[in-house]
């Protein structure tokens, strides 16, 4: 209670002198929102990544939290398997479990409901689903249409609702716009199958290049992966990714084309990845946060009133008296109301 009554004394003395009748419960709501983030830091999140083995599952995941966090190989799997990473950022802990062989053609046939059970009994919380696939190919595969279809047996359809669809190798494509518009929507309508369209058709896709910073429609794709994934992940675990991650996170908006990013999967810098920055247009900013808003209720409530009542440095202000992976949140939260 010390600590509380310490941080709740400090935000008094910093906003002693601003006149804010207009929104008399700021320094509750405020005290509210900072204990919430700071509760969120014990929590963890879980991704699932779904796709043949060599597609780049591997090297997204590791582009997307700016650490090499899963192993890199394209090893060919004799049976299907579930392999779990466990991994900390910013103190914050999160685990990415692998299937390696689900998706795969491998000898391994007719025993889906023992890897259904192993699935089940591995994996006991999922926050976001990646199912990650090449854009280059032409067809869903029958190992993943098969793969789509235990997923959903062993987790029921709702898993869907936190998936996200990601392609590889985007610049292998034949003809980007229209390879990623069928592509989506062969891949939609075989989970379809398991959830209806009104699930299926608001999985997003995000097309990646793991060798490149941009698409071809020279669009950073980092953004873009994060956004979406943000966006669909469960509230539960959308705000541990987002301490997790927001050290990396540029305030200010990118207007440019390509930015400055730093490809941390090629092989000669992997190994020594350093943190990459993230720096989100206009429009994925106010999709962060509405998903914000969300995840953290209070939020709406105390963001609403910051532009007319104090102005939009009033995040960095905060997020330096409190300092920590919660000061750089609130100061990033904040920001997204300048």
């Amino acid at each position: 209670m010390t600590k509380d009554n310490t941080l709740l004394n400090n935000l008094k003395k910093l906003f002693s002198s601003i006149d804010y009748k207009a929104y008399p419960s700021f320094i509750d709501d405020l005290f509210s929102l900072i204990k919430s983030l700071q509760k969120s830091r014990n929590k963890s999140f879980v991704f699932l990544l779904v796709g043949r083995t060599g597609v780049g599952k591997s090297s997204t995941i590791n582009s997307l939290m700016g650490e090499p966090i899963c192993n890199i190989g394209d090893y060919d799997p004799t049976t299907m398997e579930v392999q779990s990473y466990e991994h900390e950022i910013n103190g914050i802990k999160f685990t990415i479990i692998d299937t390696p062989g689900l998706c795969d053609n491998i000898p391994e046939k007719g025993n889906d409901q023992k890897y259904i059970e192993l699935i089940r009994n591995k994996v006991k919380q999922i926050d976001s689903l990646c199912f990650v696939t090449r854009l280059d190919d032409a067809r869903v595969s029958t190992d993943e249409m098969r793969g789509i279809e235990l997923i959903s047996e062993a987790f029921t359809q709702d898993v869907w609702k936190y998936a996200v669809i990601i392609f590889t190798r985007a610049n292998k494509a034949d003809n980007y716009v229209i390879d990623l518009q069928e592509r989506t929507k062969r891949i939609q309508h075989e989970i379809a199958n398991y959830t209806g369209d009104e699930v299926a058709s608001t999985i997003p896709s995000v097309a990646v290049d793991n060798k490149s910073q941009t698409t071809p429609d020279g669009k950073r794709w980092l953004e873009e992966l994060y956004t979406q994934i943000f966006k669909k992940m469960s509230d539960r675990g959308a705000v541990p990714f987002f301490l997790a991650t927001v050290t990396r996170i540029n305030k200010t908006v990118n207007k440019g084309k390509n930015g400055s990013q730093k490809n941390i999967s090629d092989n000669h810098e992997r190994n020594n990845a350093k943190e990459t920055e993230i720096n989100f247009n206009s429009q994925q900013r106010e999709e962060i946060k509405s998903k914000l808003f969300s995840a953290v209720p209070i939020l709406e409530k105390i963001c609403g009133s910051l532009g007319s009542i104090f102005g939009g440095s009033v995040g960095k202000t905060i997020g330096e008296t409190i300092g920590g992976v919660i000061g750089h949140g609130i100061d990033f939260i904040f920001s997204l109301f300048s």
